[in-house]
């Protein structure tokens, strides 16, 4: 059954729904096909955890910290610019302050599901993909500080062109067109402006000119949030909302160790220790990283099998990682594979032969790895 808040089951959710029309959307002149079809033989975990919108994610997390006062606070730290709540999930009271981040990008769907398989697991001894969490222990080594989705508008703005929110099955090959499909979706109004689907510093789009963008019949990209900016370059001058409150809450609770799940790269790679980090420090983060890159290849779940690194350090505007160390945490950034997304840049170093993960696969990857992060911190 899966987790929801109208007692509807997935199957019965999708003959309400229907599965076998088609969904088109248009963006920048061209057309995406989806077929309900294509969401046929899931496994429980994707029946379960596999949430089709943002408000129904939303309502998901909510429900599970209602169902766990004991155990689970749940605040709003914000609102999207078209009134989308973030949510902060607080859970234990251990000395350790460990906070996990997931969804800054509207496309980038598995660190959400993840995530909502793992607390599943915490609070309701549920085992997905076999993952048994000792509740007691961990909520008395650790305080978790969890903000499962910290850009709901891109994740809702995804959810409407695509349905059924993976990658696999509206961009199954990454030929050219596609590849700018891809791009127009997630960045625009990049192109519309700039003339390029490259994300550029600061990447953030006046309200002026977001109105000019609606006005030709398109939404903002899904990897923008509702106020028109991406929250990866907003964490040095801060002009959005929702990473404003999430540095308030980092800033308050200054966690021991901070992990921020994404959804770009081709392989999954975790990324550590930080350019920013020193001795010791740089230690713990690169021990947790090999931590979780061996909890992936025990369960044969397809990485990029590398010494961990840092992530680039950017010309412009520095990114997450370097505000996380300012506050003393250890920072990991994690990539999941979701498919051949993104190839250009200094952090994509695709392996030949790679595939993409498969939406079960991407739910593993992200829950175990947030369930080898606790218990390693845990002790």
């Amino acid at each position: 059954m899966a987790i929801g808040v109208s007692g509807m089951t997935r199957r019965e959710s999708l003959i309400q729904l229907g599965t076998a029309f088609m969904i088109a959307v248009k963006a920048q002149g061209q057309t995406y096909l989806s077929r309900r079809g294509d969401f046929l033989n899931w496994s429980n975990e994707e029946e379960r955890y596999w949430f089709f919108s943002a408000r129904d994610g939303l309502e998901r997390f909510r429900q599970l910290a209602y169902a766990h006062p004991d155990a689970c606070e749940l605040r709003e730290i914000a609102r999207s610019a078209k009134g989308l709540p973030v949510y902060a999930m607080r859970l234990g009271q251990g000395q350790k302050h460990v906070a996990i981040l997931s969804g800054m990008h509207g496309p980038e769907p598995s660190g959400p599901r993840g995530l909502l398989a793992y607390l599943d697991a915490l609070l309701n001894a549920t085992a997905p993909f076999g993952i048994s969490v000792d509740r007691e222990k961990i909520l008395k080594a650790t305080t978790l500080h969890v903000i499962p989705l910290l850009n709901p508008g891109g994740a809702q703005r995804f959810s409407q062109h695509f349905p059924d929110s993976w990658h696999g099955t509206w961009i199954p090959d990454w030929t050219d067109a596609n590849k700018i499909k891809f791009f127009a979706e997630g960045n625009e109004p990049m192109h519309f402006f700039y003339g390029t689907y490259v994300k550029k510093p600061p990447m953030r789009f006046t309200p002026e000119q977001v109105a000019q963008w609606e006005a030709t019949g398109h939404v903002l990209g899904s990897s923008l949030t509702d106020q028109g900016l991406d929250m990866w370059f907003d964490w040095d001058d801060t002009q959005g909302m929702e990473t404003r409150a999430t540095k308030n809450l980092l800033e308050s609770v200054r966690p021991y160790c901070v992990v921020d799940f994404h959804n770009f790269m081709f392989p999954t790679e975790v990324f550590a220790p930080t350019i920013y980090s020193q001795a010791g420090l740089a230690q713990e983060e690169r021990a947790l990283a090999l931590s979780l890159q061996e909890t992936w290849r025990t369960r044969k779940l397809r990485f990029h099998d590398r010494s961990s690194r840092p992530y680039p350090k950017p010309s412009e505007k520095y990114y997450e990682d370097y505000w996380f160390h300012q506050l003393g945490a250890r920072a990991l950034i994690v990539e999941v594979n979701g498919g051949m997304l993104a190839t250009e840049g200094a952090e994509y170093e695709p392996v030949p032969g790679e595939r993409a993960l498969t939406r079960r696969e991407s739910l593993e990857t992200v829950a175990a790895a947030v369930d080898t992060l606790v218990k390693q911190i845990a002790g």
